[in-house]
C-alpha cells in the first residue's frame, strides 16, 4: 500500500513502530511485522536533509523544556522531522515553509506535554533549566519566583510562549528566532514586546498581595 501511494517507506515504518510501542505491541510481534516488508535503502530529498541538520538542536531544547528528558525530546523530533518527509511535497509548496515545520513541531511537542488547566505545565522545567543550588542564599524564594514564572509562560498565547521559551529557557539569539518559528523580524520583535506585557500581567494574577 505504501508503494502504491508513493510514499517513502522508512519514516512510514518508523512512524509505524512507534505507534504499535505506544499501543504497547510486543517487541517480537514488532519485529516480525517489520520483517515482512523489504525496504529499498531511501534517502530523504536534500533540502529535507539540510533542513533537518539546521534545525535539529533548536528544535530539540524546545522540546526538552516541555518533556523535560533528552531521550522524549529527540524521539518527538525524529518523529516531526519523519512526519515533513512524509508530507514534503505538500510542505514545500505551501505558503510558508518554516511556518509549517514549526506548527508541526509544535503540536507533536504540545500533544505530550504534561497539562495543568489545560495549558502546558512548565514548572518541572525550573529544575532543569536554572542554576539554582541550596547554597544559593535566598534558593527557595528564587525557585518559588521562577516556578511561578515558568508557570505563566506555559499560559501565554502559543507564538509568545513560543518565542520566550525559545528566546529565555533554550538560549536562541533573537535573529535565529524570527527564522526558526516562520515569522518575519517585525512580527517576531512584536510578539515578544507583547509576550513580555502578557507575563507582568499573568505575573501579578499569580502574586497573593497584588
Amino acid at each position: 500500500m505504501i508503494r502504491a501511494l508513493g510514499l517513502p517507506a522508512q519514516p512510514m515504518r518508523r512512524l509505524w513502530t512507534a505507534a504499535a510501542r505506544e499501543a504497547q505491541k510486543e517487541p517480537g510481534w514488532i519485529t516480525h511485522c517489520i520483517e515482512q516488508v523489504a525496504l529499498q535503502p531511501e534517502s530523504p530529498p536534500m533540502a529535507h536533509r539540510s533542513f533537518t541538520e539546521a534545525m535539529a538542536d533548536t528544535y530539540t531544547a524546545y522540546a526538552r523544556t516541555f518533556l523535560l528528558t533528552d531521550h522524549r525530546a529527540r524521539w518527538v523530533v525524529a518523529e516531526t522531522f519523519d512526519i515533513l518527509w512524509l508530507c514534503w511535497d505538500e510542505a514545500i509548496t505551501s505558503e510558508n515553509f518554516r511556518r509549517y515545520a514549526w506548527q508541526l513541531l509544535r503540536a507533536r511537542v504540545l500533544a505530550r506535554a504534561h497539562r495543568r488547566d489545560g495549558t502546558p505545565d512548565l514548572r518541572a522545567a525550573v529544575f532543569s533549566t536554572a542554576e539554582v543550588h541550596a547554597s544559593v542564599p535566598g534558593h527557595v524564594v528564587v525557585l518559588s519566583e521562577l516556578v511561578d514564572l515558568f508557570d505563566a509562560i506555559g499560559r501565554l498565547p502559543d507564538d509568545q510562549m513560543d518565542v520566550t521559551v525559545l528566546g529565555h529557557l533554550c538560549s536562541v539569539p533573537a535573529e535565529r528566532i524570527a527564522d526558526v518559528i516562520g515569522l518575519t523580524p517585525a512580527i517576531t520583535h512584536s510578539v515578544d514586546h507583547h509576550a513580555r506585557a502578557t507575563l507582568e500581567r499573568l505575573l501579578r494574577a499569580l502574586d497573593p498581595w497584588e
